[in-house]
């Protein structure tokens, strides 16, 4: 994407390259296919995953197609929270993995799964940190997430995640 396409409050290609080279995941566990809005003031992240992409368990999903068909699975969903998680510690907060920080979530206060996510729609996600601790070395977040597929709300969350700070990879 060249910079004048870039969609405002969208992270430059080179910050979203470093975000994926450091992950802490393979850039396969990285669900999220465009980000489309980052913004440090409001502390919201608006992002789309194409579910056409591999994924890893749709494919293993047995079943009557009209009664319990191929969909994004509940550990694919919680895999985008922690894939938004990390765009907020990282673009919001500066926890850059190069630079020894790591996350993992620590509660899911709330999950309730509105309707099976569908495989050919994309998935809107939304996401709102609401709560927020910041000491040396360590940040630990409240969110709420909110993804919907073809103008329904499919999907509503919200967790706290915890990043630590440790020596630099390497």
């Amino acid at each position: 994407m060249t910079p004048a396409a870039q969609p405002a409050g969208s992270p430059p290609p080179e910050a979203m390259e470093r975000f994926l080279a450091s992950y802490f995941y393979d850039r396969a566990a990285f669900l999220i296919d465009d980000v489309r809005r980052i913004d440090p003031d409001s502390k919201e992240v608006d992002a789309v995953m194409d579910t056409r992409r591999r994924l890893l368990y749709a494919p293993l999903q047995r079943g009557e197609p009209a009664l319990h068909p191929r969909h994004v699975s509940g550990p694919e969903l919680n895999m985008l929270t922690a894939n938004l998680g990390s765009l907020h510690a990282y673009f919001v907060h500066g926890c850059h993995w190069d630079e020894g920080w790591v996350g993992f979530g620590t509660r899911i206060h709330r999950a309730d799964f509105k309707r099976l996510v569908r495989l050919g729609p994309p998935l809107v996600l939304h996401s709102t940190e609401t709560r927020t601790r910041l000491g040396a070395g360590r940040l630990v977040s409240r969110y709420q997430f909110r993804f919907e597929q073809e103008g329904e709300v499919v999907y509503l969350a919200e967790q706290t995640a915890q990043f630590l700070r440790g020596p630099p990879p390497g």
